[in-house]
């Protein structure tokens, strides 16, 4: 029998090769590349391409009837990855991420369809690393009450929570590990609440916050917050006002509660155009500053974001020349400077998981903008007694990317997903 003519594509010389896999900057596309045929795979390991740019992060967008979550990734344009994912997070409430493909997810709680209370709201809340499963236990409750000179069992409640958000001070593999998040739960029944919280890797309940120094700056920081980050040895909350809580000192762990020192980050008030409302705020370190990334809507079209507007932290020159400005208690430190340009930044945003990349030579056919989720489950109560039916479903269809030139307009780049009963959208961090 004859042999079969060779394929011309499978004779491809090294140089041919070598110009396509050099324009291929996602690593799994070239490793499929390389599986084409056994000739491929001889002539890549000669050819000896460049490395890949740096990964980006992927998305996460679940799918319903607790099939496995898909991955979309950027620097395939778009297209989605196959990605082992244990079968118990299929059904899982995504609610963070951390760099190295750590996620933060909540089991058994929203994808348990249950109307009833306790089972809606139980969660068995986890750290999870995607590449090699490691995980870490997080707290399932929280402990407040009165506080004593000397705390015993009956001056303390116990109650089951919900992490709506959490970021880390550092790999949670490291020594010394903090985690700050946004917790929800129940100090009494029918009345809901959300407040800022501090644990350690390891701890198996969350302790109440005591704010040392805040009975006046209290009254300014009001929850549901905005966003958090770990920003230059400290962590940061934004409110809905667009100030900032500072824990610039380490939180200390006692037996009664955790105990922080907050600096209050006063900022003038900037000035709101009447036809675009506020989504969401994220606080992102770009370049060694702290931006603040504004997601608005103006209300006109079926998916919400329309825009985003991009400002960096400056503080105010309040001289003896400048008359002093005042909230009406405090004397503003800051303002919020919007950027003219994005100058190459590819910003993706997330509470507490936002991070930035340059745009360039490095990540070929990438162009700078903001890469957004949707997120818009994030001001809704996750442990509520009466949520209606039609409001279970997290929409998980608004995502995409928002470029400031050469005009101003939102890309929906990302595959389409209808909603999902179990978890919004998540980056996960490479």
């Amino acid at each position: 029998m004859a042999d079969r003519p060779r394929r011309p594509w499978a004779a491809a010389d090294d140089d041919v090769l070598y110009e396509v896999v050099r324009r291929i900057p996602c690593e799994i596309d070239r490793r499929r590349m390389s599986r084409i045929c056994h000739s491929w795979r001889v002539a890549l390991r000669r050819v000896r391409a460049p490395a890949p740019p740096p990964p980006l992060p992927w998305l996460l967008l679940p799918r319903a009837g607790g099939r496995p979550p898909t991955f979309s990734c950027a620097l395939s344009g778009f297209r989605t990855h196959p990605f082992l994912v244990p079968r118990g997070a299929h059904r899982a409430r995504y609610f963070g991420s951390y760099d190295g493909e750590w996620v933060f997810l909540a089991v058994d709680g929203q994808g348990n369809q249950a109307q009833e209370y306790p089972r809606r709201v139980a969660q068995d809340h986890v750290l999870v690393n995607l590449n090699n499963f490691h995980y870490f236990n997080l707290p399932n409750r929280i402990r407040f009450g009165a506080v004593v000179v000397y705390p015993s069992p009956r001056h303390w409640y116990y109650r089951k929570m919900a992490i709506v958000a959490a970021t880390l001070s550092c790999k949670p593999t490291e020594q010394g590990c903090i985690v700050a998040g946004f917790l929800e739960y129940f100090p009494f029944p029918g009345h809901a609440e959300q407040h800022v919280a501090f644990w350690r890797i390891g701890d198996d309940m969350v302790l109440p916050p005591f704010w040392e120094g805040m009975n006046r700056e209290a009254d300014w920081f009001r929850p549901p917050m905005e966003d958090l980050i770990f920003y230059g040895g400290a962590f940061l909350f934004l409110d809905r006002g667009e100030h900032i809580l500072a824990c610039e000192e380490r939180p200390v762990f006692q037996e009664y509660g955790v105990e922080l020192v907050p600096v209050g980050m006063f900022f003038q008030p900037r000035v709101h155009d009447k036809n675009e409302t506020g989504l969401a705020r994220y606080l992102v370190e770009s370049r060694k500053n702290l931006l603040m990334v504004v997601k608005l809507t103006s209300g006109r079209q079926h998916l919400p974001t329309s825009a985003f507007r991009v400002y960096q932290k400056k503080k105010l020159n309040n001289g003896e020349e400048d008359e002093p400005l005042y909230n009406g208690m405090f004397q503003f430190q800051y303002y919020w400077s919007e950027l003219d340009k994005l100058e190459g930044r590819m910003l993706f945003v997330g509470r507490g998981c936002s991070r930035s990349y340059e745009a360039g030579d490095r990540y070929s056919g990438m162009e700078e903008g903001v890469y957004f989720l949707d997120d818009r489950s994030f001001r809704k109560p996750i442990m509520a007694f009466d949520r209606d039916a039609d409001e279970l479903p997290y929409r998980c269809s608004d995502n995409g990317k928002w470029s400031k030139s050469p005009s101003p307009h939102v890309d929906r780049c990302f595959p389409a997903r209808g909603p999902s009963i179990d978890s919004p959208p998540v980056w996960i961090l490479p």
